[in-house]
């Protein structure tokens, strides 16, 4: 694929939901500050705000250089700059698609294949991802398309089966122990938005006007949030907290006549989004890189982020493990905020400035 190759903004939609939506739905208690299940509610206003505020500087990309991501953007001011850029993009995409493999490994070792040694799964997943991400962008957006219909009809048969098993009773008062722990769990969630930074990517690969749908997008997730939220904590109450991935607990509840077991249907679509997602990352990571370095490597930088996230999480798999889950959240709120915010604002800083010195020249 040459990278003018382009997904409609549906696509894009189809490609960051999905993502983002495996994130929620493999949500895990553990490592988490506990709270009264109705801030869960309220939590998820506070991440939409936290998530549009760490989304300006994508705004600000997308109107000042709607066709550029950000290593063209940095080229603008220097080639050095274009390549360090390149370079921490890179890094934070192989880091994301190391955690998603994380979270999925510890789901599929916990619940699908429990007694089972789970890395023969992970190579498995790399090895597909890295040869879906080497066929290019198209082939991510229409997969993404077709597994957001599975997941919405899955999605739809377990809240429509959950309806009669609400109790609201299970909700506890809300803000009981004050604001702040709402707070913390919306920053929470919206720290593990790596869509935010996908955008700064895929910006130039979008028909159309990508940010009108982003800002859909914002608001369809929230929506997702709050009916899943309603219907784990009404069904289940406090005993979904004390589960390792609570909304797997309340999936498995579902049921209708002869119809059981939803949750299996939904297992396989989140097994799939894992896969769609990590192949987007590891061709994100590679478009960037081509762009600084060696342009016919881009398979070579496909293959080279497969091979480093198996070996960090086959070779140390639990340590990396125990960082990821036990990262505070100030450390986590820095990290992001340095990648959808500091290194951006940067960015777009001195290509501004270069931009003006070359316009006073010639003026």
């Amino acid at each position: 694929m040459n990278k003018t190759s382009k997904i409609s903004v549906w696509q894009l939609f189809s490609v960051i939901l999905l993502s983002r939506l495996l994130t929620l739905l493999t949500y895990t208690t553990f490592g988490l500050e506990r709270m009264h299940n109705a801030d869960f509610f309220a939590s998820v206003l506070f991440c939409t705000t936290f998530v549009a505020l760490f989304s300006i500087m994508v705004f600000i990309q997308s109107k000042l250089f709607p066709e550029k991501d950000m290593t063209d953007i940095a080229y603008i001011a220097s080639p050095l700059l274009s390549k360090g850029v390149s370079v921490c993009y890179a890094f934070y995409f192989i880091f994301a698609a190391l955690t998603t493999l994380v979270r999925l490994e510890l789901f599929v070792s916990s619940i699908v294949f429990p007694d089972t040694d789970s890395t023969l799964f992970a190579v498995i997943c790399i090895i597909a991802a890295c040869y879906a991400a080497t066929l290019g962008i198209e082939g991510i957006g229409r997969a993404s398309v077709l597994s957001l219909a599975i997941f919405n009809a899955a999605f739809l048969f377990i809240v429509l089966t959950m309806a009669d098993k609400i109790d609201f009773v299970n909700f506890s008062p809300i803000f009981f122990d004050g604001i702040t722990p709402s707070l913390k769990a919306g920053l929470n969630s919206a720290t593990r938005t790596v869509e935010v930074v996908m955008l700064t990517a895929l910006l130039p690969k979008t028909k159309g006007k990508p940010m009108r749908i982003y800002t859909t997008w914002l608001l369809v997730f929230a929506v997702y949030k709050l009916i899943l939220f309603f219907c784990t904590f009404g069904g289940l109450g406090d005993y979904a907290l004390t589960q390792l991935f609570p909304v797997y607990a309340m999936s498995v509840l579902s049921e209708v006549g002869v119809f059981r077991r939803f949750d299996v249907l939904l297992t396989g679509v989140w097994i799939l989004s894992a896969f769609i997602k990590i192949s987007l990352l590891f061709y994100l990571q590679a478009e960037l890189l081509q762009k600084s370095f060696k342009k016919s490597w881009r398979t070579g930088y496909i293959l080279i982020a497969g091979a480093l996230v198996l070996i960090v999480q086959i070779g140390m798999g639990g340590t990396f493990a125990d960082y990821f889950f036990s990262t505070t959240l100030l450390t986590r709120t820095l990290f992001y905020a340095a990648f959808t915010l500091v290194l951006p604002g940067v960015v777009l800083l001195a290509a501004y400035r270069k931009g003006k010195k070359r316009h006073e020249k010639t003026a």
